[in-house]
Protein backbone atom coordinates (compact mmCIF):
# COMPACT_ATOMS: atom_id res chain seq x y z
CA UNK A 1 0.00 0.00 0.00
CA UNK A 2 1.30 3.42 -0.68
CA UNK A 3 2.06 6.13 2.19
CA UNK A 4 -0.42 8.26 2.47
CA UNK A 5 0.82 11.65 0.12
CA UNK A 6 3.39 9.69 -1.83
CA UNK A 7 2.22 10.65 -5.94
CA UNK A 8 1.94 8.26 -8.13
CA UNK A 9 2.54 10.07 -10.80
CA UNK A 10 5.91 9.27 -13.19
CA UNK A 11 8.49 11.82 -12.84
CA UNK A 12 8.48 14.32 -15.69
CA UNK A 13 12.05 13.80 -17.59
CA UNK A 14 14.67 16.48 -17.17
CA UNK A 15 14.33 19.17 -19.68
CA UNK A 16 16.92 18.74 -22.07
CA UNK A 17 18.98 21.78 -22.85
CA UNK A 18 18.19 24.14 -25.58
CA UNK A 19 22.30 23.77 -26.83
CA UNK A 20 21.87 20.22 -26.73
CA UNK A 21 18.57 19.72 -28.64
CA UNK A 22 20.09 21.85 -31.36
CA UNK A 23 22.79 19.56 -31.30
CA UNK A 24 20.63 16.68 -31.70
CA UNK A 25 18.61 18.58 -34.83
CA UNK A 26 22.01 19.05 -36.50
CA UNK A 27 23.31 15.70 -36.33
CA UNK A 28 20.12 14.11 -37.42
CA UNK A 29 19.59 16.82 -40.48
CA UNK A 30 23.47 17.22 -40.88
CA UNK A 31 23.54 13.19 -42.07
CA UNK A 32 23.13 13.23 -45.92
CA UNK A 33 21.58 9.78 -45.82
CA UNK A 34 19.13 10.32 -42.71
CA UNK A 35 18.72 13.57 -44.13
CA UNK A 36 17.06 12.04 -48.19
CA UNK A 37 15.25 9.34 -45.98
CA UNK A 38 13.61 12.35 -44.12
CA UNK A 39 12.48 13.80 -47.15
CA UNK A 40 11.43 10.59 -49.09
CA UNK A 41 8.44 10.43 -46.13
CA UNK A 42 7.63 13.47 -47.82
CA UNK A 43 3.65 12.64 -49.14
CA UNK A 44 3.55 15.40 -51.83
CA UNK A 45 5.92 17.35 -53.78
CA UNK A 46 4.71 20.57 -52.63
CA UNK A 47 6.84 19.60 -49.36
CA UNK A 48 9.51 18.71 -51.49
CA UNK A 49 9.72 22.56 -53.38
CA UNK A 50 9.29 24.07 -49.40
CA UNK A 51 11.90 22.13 -48.36
CA UNK A 52 14.35 23.02 -51.21
CA UNK A 53 13.70 26.89 -50.56
CA UNK A 54 15.43 26.39 -47.17
CA UNK A 55 19.06 26.39 -48.24
CA UNK A 56 21.78 25.63 -51.23
CA UNK A 57 22.37 22.28 -49.40
CA UNK A 58 18.81 21.00 -48.92
CA UNK A 59 18.40 22.09 -52.74
CA UNK A 60 21.01 19.87 -53.86
CA UNK A 61 19.18 16.81 -52.02
CA UNK A 62 15.54 17.50 -53.22
CA UNK A 63 16.18 18.11 -56.71
CA UNK A 64 18.55 15.31 -56.75
CA UNK A 65 17.52 12.55 -60.20
CA UNK A 66 17.87 9.39 -57.76
CA UNK A 67 15.93 11.08 -55.10
CA UNK A 68 12.60 12.13 -57.31
CA UNK A 69 12.96 8.95 -59.20
CA UNK A 70 12.71 6.96 -55.16
CA UNK A 71 10.10 9.65 -54.74
CA UNK A 72 7.89 8.69 -57.37
CA UNK A 73 7.96 5.16 -56.82
CA UNK A 74 6.72 5.82 -53.16
CA UNK A 75 4.34 8.72 -53.91
CA UNK A 76 2.95 8.42 -57.79
CA UNK A 77 1.81 11.96 -59.30
CA UNK A 78 -1.33 12.68 -57.56
CA UNK A 79 -4.81 13.12 -60.15
CA UNK A 80 -6.05 16.50 -59.37
CA UNK A 81 -9.20 16.26 -61.79
CA UNK A 82 -9.73 16.46 -65.04
CA UNK A 83 -10.62 18.73 -67.83
CA UNK A 84 -14.36 18.17 -69.54
CA UNK A 85 -14.72 19.23 -73.48
CA UNK A 86 -18.62 18.81 -73.97
CA UNK A 87 -20.82 20.63 -76.49
CA UNK A 88 -22.82 22.97 -74.01
CA UNK A 89 -20.03 24.97 -72.79
CA UNK A 90 -16.06 25.78 -72.99
CA UNK A 91 -13.50 23.44 -71.65
CA UNK A 92 -14.26 23.31 -67.75
CA UNK A 93 -11.99 21.65 -65.23
CA UNK A 94 -13.75 19.23 -62.60
CA UNK A 95 -11.79 19.19 -59.42
CA UNK A 96 -11.53 15.86 -57.17
CA UNK A 97 -11.13 15.52 -53.62
CA UNK A 98 -7.56 16.21 -52.27
CA UNK A 99 -5.40 16.21 -48.84
CA UNK A 100 -5.64 20.18 -47.80
CA UNK A 101 -2.20 20.71 -49.17
CA UNK A 102 -2.95 19.55 -52.54
CA UNK A 103 -6.32 21.01 -52.24
CA UNK A 104 -5.04 24.29 -51.51
CA UNK A 105 -2.44 24.20 -54.79
CA UNK A 106 -5.49 23.68 -56.85
CA UNK A 107 -7.27 26.63 -55.54
CA UNK A 108 -4.65 28.94 -56.18
CA UNK A 109 -4.43 27.56 -59.59
CA UNK A 110 -5.90 29.03 -62.97
CA UNK A 111 -7.81 26.34 -64.83
CA UNK A 112 -10.03 28.75 -66.71
CA UNK A 113 -9.74 29.06 -70.30
CA UNK A 114 -11.96 31.67 -71.38
CA UNK A 115 -14.90 30.76 -73.56
CA UNK A 116 -12.97 30.25 -76.69
CA UNK A 117 -11.05 26.86 -75.28
CA UNK A 118 -12.38 23.85 -76.99
CA UNK A 119 -10.31 21.25 -77.89
CA UNK A 120 -7.34 19.57 -75.83
CA UNK A 121 -4.72 17.97 -78.05
CA UNK A 122 -2.08 16.73 -74.73
CA UNK A 123 -2.38 17.13 -71.01
CA UNK A 124 0.55 15.75 -69.50
CA UNK A 125 2.62 17.11 -66.41
CA UNK A 126 0.65 19.80 -65.27
CA UNK A 127 0.73 21.45 -68.52
CA UNK A 128 -2.19 20.94 -71.22
CA UNK A 129 -1.98 21.99 -75.19
CA UNK A 130 -5.59 23.62 -75.89
CA UNK A 131 -7.19 24.92 -78.94
CA UNK A 132 -8.40 28.30 -78.59
CA UNK A 133 -10.81 29.82 -80.22
CA UNK A 134 -10.75 34.10 -80.57
CA UNK A 135 -14.53 35.84 -80.30
CA UNK A 136 -13.32 38.21 -82.92
CA UNK A 137 -13.35 35.09 -85.49
CA UNK A 138 -10.04 34.87 -86.30
CA UNK A 139 -8.22 31.49 -86.91
CA UNK A 140 -7.33 29.34 -83.47
CA UNK A 141 -4.77 29.07 -81.57
CA UNK A 142 -3.07 26.25 -79.83
CA UNK A 143 -2.13 27.31 -76.67
CA UNK A 144 0.39 25.90 -73.85
CA UNK A 145 -1.07 26.63 -70.22
CA UNK A 146 0.36 25.85 -66.69
CA UNK A 147 -3.28 25.54 -64.42
CA UNK A 148 -1.16 25.22 -61.66
CA UNK A 149 0.88 28.66 -61.48
CA UNK A 150 -1.84 31.88 -62.25
CA UNK A 151 1.45 33.72 -63.01
CA UNK A 152 3.00 32.25 -65.76
CA UNK A 153 0.61 32.90 -68.47
CA UNK A 154 -0.08 31.11 -71.46
CA UNK A 155 2.30 30.67 -73.94
CA UNK A 156 0.64 30.51 -77.64
CA UNK A 157 2.55 27.90 -80.00
CA UNK A 158 3.23 29.82 -83.51
CA UNK A 159 1.92 27.83 -86.65
CA UNK A 160 4.89 26.11 -88.23
CA UNK A 161 6.06 28.48 -91.37
CA UNK A 162 4.96 27.00 -94.56
CA UNK A 163 7.42 24.81 -96.22
CA UNK A 164 7.79 23.23 -99.79
CA UNK A 165 8.46 19.47 -98.37
CA UNK A 166 11.71 17.81 -99.73
CA UNK A 167 9.36 14.45 -100.15
CA UNK A 168 5.75 14.57 -101.72
CA UNK A 169 3.34 12.27 -100.11
CA UNK A 170 3.07 8.83 -101.98
CA UNK A 171 0.23 8.34 -104.87
CA UNK A 172 -3.08 7.63 -102.82
CA UNK A 173 -1.77 8.82 -99.39
CA UNK A 174 -4.16 11.56 -98.82
CA UNK A 175 -6.44 11.62 -96.01
CA UNK A 176 -4.64 13.09 -92.66
CA UNK A 177 -4.70 13.39 -89.11
CA UNK A 178 -2.71 16.02 -87.01
CA UNK A 179 -1.88 15.72 -83.74
CA UNK A 180 0.42 18.38 -81.12
CA UNK A 181 2.09 16.36 -77.78
CA UNK A 182 4.55 16.97 -75.30
CA UNK A 183 7.71 15.68 -75.29
CA UNK A 184 8.57 13.00 -72.99
CA UNK A 185 10.71 14.21 -69.77
CA UNK A 186 8.08 15.93 -67.70
CA UNK A 187 9.05 19.34 -66.18
CA UNK A 188 6.95 22.53 -68.03
CA UNK A 189 8.86 23.86 -70.83
CA UNK A 190 7.30 24.19 -74.39
CA UNK A 191 8.94 20.87 -76.34
CA UNK A 192 6.20 19.52 -78.59
CA UNK A 193 6.17 17.50 -81.48
CA UNK A 194 3.87 17.85 -84.29
CA UNK A 195 2.82 14.81 -85.57
CA UNK A 196 1.12 14.61 -89.15
CA UNK A 197 -0.23 11.00 -90.35
CA UNK A 198 -1.25 10.88 -93.94
CA UNK A 199 -2.91 7.55 -95.05
CA UNK A 200 -5.17 5.77 -97.92
CA UNK A 201 -7.07 2.33 -96.76
CA UNK A 202 -3.71 -0.17 -96.64
CA UNK A 203 -0.70 2.75 -95.96
CA UNK A 204 0.43 5.36 -94.04
CA UNK A 205 2.98 8.21 -94.20
CA UNK A 206 3.93 10.12 -90.88
CA UNK A 207 5.80 13.73 -91.01
CA UNK A 208 6.93 14.81 -87.72
CA UNK A 209 8.29 18.58 -86.45
CA UNK A 210 9.88 19.30 -83.19
CA UNK A 211 9.26 22.69 -81.31
CA UNK A 212 12.31 23.47 -79.03
CA UNK A 213 13.60 26.60 -77.55
CA UNK A 214 11.08 28.75 -79.48
CA UNK A 215 10.97 27.75 -82.96
CA UNK A 216 10.13 25.02 -85.15
CA UNK A 217 12.18 22.40 -86.61
CA UNK A 218 12.86 21.10 -89.90
CA UNK A 219 10.04 17.66 -90.77
CA UNK A 220 11.35 14.48 -90.99
CA UNK A 221 9.52 11.44 -92.97
CA UNK A 222 8.68 8.12 -92.66
CA UNK A 223 9.44 5.37 -95.54
CA UNK A 224 5.43 4.59 -96.98
CA UNK A 225 4.34 2.31 -94.53
CA UNK A 226 2.57 -0.87 -95.23
CA UNK A 227 -0.88 -1.69 -92.91
CA UNK A 228 -1.31 -5.32 -91.94
CA UNK A 229 -5.15 -4.51 -91.70
CA UNK A 230 -7.52 -1.63 -93.03
CA UNK A 231 -6.94 2.11 -91.04
CA UNK A 232 -10.11 2.67 -88.94
CA UNK A 233 -10.68 6.18 -87.40
CA UNK A 234 -9.96 7.29 -84.16
CA UNK A 235 -10.74 10.54 -82.54
CA UNK A 236 -8.09 10.67 -80.26
CA UNK A 237 -5.51 8.48 -81.48
CA UNK A 238 -2.16 9.27 -80.61
CA UNK A 239 0.48 8.81 -77.73
CA UNK A 240 3.95 9.82 -77.47
CA UNK A 241 5.68 7.69 -74.70
CA UNK A 242 9.89 7.31 -74.34
CA UNK A 243 10.45 8.38 -77.58
CA UNK A 244 8.15 6.27 -79.52
CA UNK A 245 4.89 7.01 -81.24
CA UNK A 246 1.99 4.92 -80.88
CA UNK A 247 -1.12 5.37 -83.15
CA UNK A 248 -4.46 3.26 -82.46
CA UNK A 249 -5.76 3.08 -86.10
CA UNK A 250 -6.26 -1.04 -87.20
CA UNK A 251 -8.65 -3.24 -85.71
CA UNK A 252 -5.53 -5.35 -84.19
CA UNK A 253 -2.68 -3.75 -84.41
CA UNK A 254 -1.26 -0.38 -82.94
CA UNK A 255 1.09 1.46 -85.75
CA UNK A 256 4.49 2.43 -83.39
CA UNK A 257 7.15 4.73 -84.80
CA UNK A 258 10.80 6.36 -83.29
CA UNK A 259 10.66 9.74 -82.87
CA UNK A 260 14.58 9.64 -83.43
CA UNK A 261 14.81 7.21 -86.33
CA UNK A 262 11.30 7.26 -87.71
CA UNK A 263 11.54 3.54 -88.22
CA UNK A 264 8.23 1.95 -87.72
CA UNK A 265 6.47 -1.36 -86.60
CA UNK A 266 3.31 -2.94 -86.30
CA UNK A 267 2.53 -4.32 -82.78
CA UNK A 268 -0.45 -7.20 -82.96
CA UNK A 269 -2.89 -6.40 -80.02
CA UNK A 270 -3.38 -9.42 -77.35
CA UNK A 271 -5.58 -12.04 -78.62
CA UNK A 272 -9.65 -10.72 -77.83
CA UNK A 273 -8.52 -7.62 -77.77
CA UNK A 274 -9.91 -5.38 -80.96
CA UNK A 275 -10.48 -1.78 -81.49
CA UNK A 276 -13.96 -1.85 -82.97
CA UNK A 277 -15.37 1.56 -82.66
CA UNK A 278 -14.42 4.74 -81.04
CA UNK A 279 -13.00 4.94 -77.62
CA UNK A 280 -14.03 1.47 -76.75
CA UNK A 281 -9.33 1.32 -76.57
CA UNK A 282 -7.14 3.56 -75.19
CA UNK A 283 -3.94 3.89 -74.28
CA UNK A 284 -1.65 5.21 -71.97
CA UNK A 285 2.31 5.76 -70.91
CA UNK A 286 4.34 2.71 -69.06
CA UNK A 287 7.06 3.46 -67.00
CA UNK A 288 10.45 1.87 -68.65
CA UNK A 289 9.58 0.88 -72.57
CA UNK A 290 6.42 0.24 -73.95
CA UNK A 291 2.94 1.25 -73.40
CA UNK A 292 -0.48 0.29 -71.50
CA UNK A 293 -3.72 -0.73 -73.18
CA UNK A 294 -7.09 -0.77 -71.84
CA UNK A 295 -9.82 -2.43 -73.76
CA UNK A 296 -13.64 -2.33 -73.83
CA UNK A 297 -16.08 -5.61 -74.96
CA UNK A 298 -19.30 -5.69 -73.74
CA UNK A 299 -18.87 -5.00 -69.81
CA UNK A 300 -15.61 -6.96 -69.24
CA UNK A 301 -12.64 -4.44 -69.72
CA UNK A 302 -8.67 -5.82 -69.46
CA UNK A 303 -6.04 -4.10 -69.31
CA UNK A 304 -2.29 -4.67 -70.63
CA UNK A 305 0.96 -3.52 -70.59
CA UNK A 306 3.23 -4.14 -73.66
CA UNK A 307 7.05 -4.46 -72.72
CA UNK A 308 10.22 -3.89 -74.72
CA UNK A 309 13.17 -6.78 -73.35
CA UNK A 310 16.96 -5.98 -73.99
CA UNK A 311 16.92 -7.85 -77.34
CA UNK A 312 14.10 -5.25 -78.25
CA UNK A 313 11.32 -8.06 -78.35
CA UNK A 314 7.70 -7.12 -77.42
CA UNK A 315 5.72 -9.32 -74.87
CA UNK A 316 1.87 -8.40 -73.59
CA UNK A 317 1.46 -8.60 -69.57
CA UNK A 318 -2.10 -8.55 -68.62
CA UNK A 319 -2.31 -6.28 -65.77
CA UNK A 320 -6.09 -7.19 -65.11
CA UNK A 321 -9.31 -8.23 -66.39
CA UNK A 322 -12.50 -6.58 -64.49
CA UNK A 323 -16.48 -7.28 -64.54
CA UNK A 324 -17.49 -3.62 -64.73
CA UNK A 325 -21.31 -4.59 -62.98
CA UNK A 326 -19.13 -6.18 -60.35
CA UNK A 327 -16.99 -3.17 -59.40
CA UNK A 328 -19.60 -0.60 -60.08
CA UNK A 329 -22.15 -2.19 -57.30
CA UNK A 330 -24.52 0.29 -56.48
CA UNK A 331 -23.84 2.35 -59.18
CA UNK A 332 -24.26 0.15 -62.13
CA UNK A 333 -28.20 0.74 -63.52
CA UNK A 334 -30.29 -2.40 -63.97
CA UNK A 335 -31.54 -0.95 -66.83
CA UNK A 336 -27.91 -1.24 -68.97
CA UNK A 337 -28.50 -4.07 -70.65
CA UNK A 338 -31.83 -4.20 -71.82
CA UNK A 339 -31.39 -0.76 -72.99
CA UNK A 340 -28.15 -1.38 -75.06
CA UNK A 341 -25.91 0.46 -73.37
CA UNK A 342 -22.08 0.98 -74.45
CA UNK A 343 -19.09 1.39 -72.57
CA UNK A 344 -16.97 4.00 -73.64
CA UNK A 345 -12.80 4.49 -72.88
CA UNK A 346 -12.73 8.69 -72.85
CA UNK A 347 -9.14 8.64 -70.61
CA UNK A 348 -6.84 6.41 -69.14
CA UNK A 349 -3.63 7.10 -66.20
CA UNK A 350 -0.33 5.95 -67.21
CA UNK A 351 0.76 2.89 -65.90
CA UNK A 352 -3.55 1.62 -66.60
CA UNK A 353 -3.12 3.41 -62.94
CA UNK A 354 -6.96 4.35 -63.49
CA UNK A 355 -9.64 4.75 -66.17
CA UNK A 356 -12.39 7.22 -66.73
CA UNK A 357 -15.49 5.12 -67.75
CA UNK A 358 -18.38 6.72 -70.00
CA UNK A 359 -21.81 4.22 -69.70
CA UNK A 360 -24.79 6.54 -71.18
CA UNK A 361 -25.26 9.93 -69.83
CA UNK A 362 -22.77 8.93 -66.39
CA UNK A 363 -18.43 9.52 -66.15
CA UNK A 364 -16.82 6.81 -63.74
CA UNK A 365 -13.18 7.28 -62.16
CA UNK A 366 -12.04 4.06 -61.32
CA UNK A 367 -8.66 2.86 -59.80
CA UNK A 368 -8.07 -0.26 -61.22
CA UNK A 369 -5.88 -1.78 -58.41
CA UNK A 370 -8.07 -1.25 -55.79
CA UNK A 371 -10.74 -1.10 -58.60
CA UNK A 372 -12.33 1.58 -55.92
CA UNK A 373 -14.84 3.58 -58.05
CA UNK A 374 -17.06 7.06 -58.17
CA UNK A 375 -19.63 8.53 -60.36
CA UNK A 376 -17.84 11.86 -61.46
CA UNK A 377 -19.61 13.82 -64.05
CA UNK A 378 -23.20 13.28 -65.39
CA UNK A 379 -24.04 14.46 -68.77
CA UNK A 380 -27.24 17.01 -69.20
CA UNK A 381 -29.74 16.67 -71.76
CA UNK A 382 -28.52 16.93 -75.00
CA UNK A 383 -24.85 17.28 -74.15
CA UNK A 384 -22.11 15.78 -76.06
CA UNK A 385 -19.27 14.73 -74.22
CA UNK A 386 -16.90 15.17 -76.72
CA UNK A 387 -13.43 13.99 -74.18
CA UNK A 388 -11.94 13.64 -71.28
CA UNK A 389 -8.44 14.89 -70.15
CA UNK A 390 -7.08 13.75 -67.04
CA UNK A 391 -5.03 16.64 -65.34
CA UNK A 392 -1.92 15.00 -62.76
CA UNK A 393 0.44 16.71 -60.49
CA UNK A 394 3.53 18.13 -62.04
CA UNK A 395 6.04 16.21 -62.37
CA UNK A 396 9.17 16.34 -61.78
CA UNK A 397 8.48 19.49 -59.35
CA UNK A 398 10.24 22.64 -60.54
CA UNK A 399 12.59 23.83 -57.47
CA UNK A 400 12.95 27.43 -56.85
CA UNK A 401 16.35 29.37 -57.78
CA UNK A 402 18.29 30.28 -54.54
CA UNK A 403 20.15 34.01 -53.73
CA UNK A 404 22.89 34.59 -51.09
CA UNK A 405 20.26 36.87 -49.72
CA UNK A 406 17.83 33.73 -48.68
CA UNK A 407 20.54 30.80 -49.14
CA UNK A 408 21.17 29.98 -45.10
CA UNK A 409 23.73 26.85 -45.73
CA UNK A 410 22.24 24.72 -44.14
Amino acid sequence: MDAVGKSTEPTPPAPVPQAASAAQISAVLGNDDIFREILLRLDFPTCLVRAAAVSTRWLRHASDPALLRRFARLHPPRLLGFFVNSSNSPLRFVPLPQPPELAAAVRRGRFDFGRGARNVSDCRDGRIIVHVMPENGMPGKDTVFCPLHRGRGAAVLPHPEPVLPRRQPPAGVSLYSHELLFHDGGGEGMSVIEATVMRSEWQAWVQIREFQAGCWGECRYSDLIQLPGTWRRCEKFALLANGKLYLICMAQYILAMDVATMSSICIKLPEGVEFGYNTDLALSRADGSGFCVVNVRGFRMQAWRYRMDCDSIGHWELIDTIYLPQVLGHLADPTWNSSGAVVRVPAVGDNADFVFLRIQNKVFYLRISSKAVEKVYELTRNEFLFGVSPFMMVWPPTFPMLNGGHDKGE
